[in-house]
């Protein structure tokens, strides 16, 4: 079975398949594996990417959520100032009203108080006449009668 073996031969076949895997270590392994290290590390640095956007996006969120709390918060007491101010406002006027009608029904019962007394003094001056115009009135009456 042996009979035929030769070292040489061996020996060349051994040297071929080493000198065989140094170039395709070399021509295609090399390569093949530099490709899988850079795709590795291209995929570590979008996970971290990722993980850091999402912290971003958490933290940006919560940013929001505050602003958002404080904006309401800030609607709410201009509201509530802006009430409080036109109640005031409201008040002032409702006030000024009041006076003012205030002082126009006391210029107005005085106006009246005066028209009364010249009504009462222009009745009793023309009192005389009244009394002769119903003197006279009465005295027709009794003559139709």
């Amino acid at each position: 079975m042996f009979d035929d073996f030769h070292f040489s031969v061996a020996f060349a076949t051994i040297i071929i398949f080493l000198a065989m895997i140094v170039i395709l270590n070399s021509i295609m392994y090399k390569p093949v594996l530099r490709f899988i290290d850079e795709r590795n590390d291209s995929i570590k640095n979008d996970e971290d990417k990722v993980r850091e956007n999402s912290q971003e996006m958490l933290w940006a969120n919560d940013e929001l959520k505050k602003i958002h709390s404080e904006a309401k918060e800030e609607i709410r007491r201009i509201k509530q100032s802006t009430v409080k101010l036109a109640k005031e406002e409201a008040c002032e006027l409702i006030k000024a009203k009041n006076e003012d009608i205030d002082r126009k029904m006391l210029s107005f019962r005085a106006d009246l108080e005066l028209q009364r007394q010249n009504l009462k003094e222009k009745l009793l001056e023309e009192l005389p006449d009244f009394k002769h115009i119903l003197k006279n009135r009465i005295k027709q009456f009794e003559r139709n009668l």
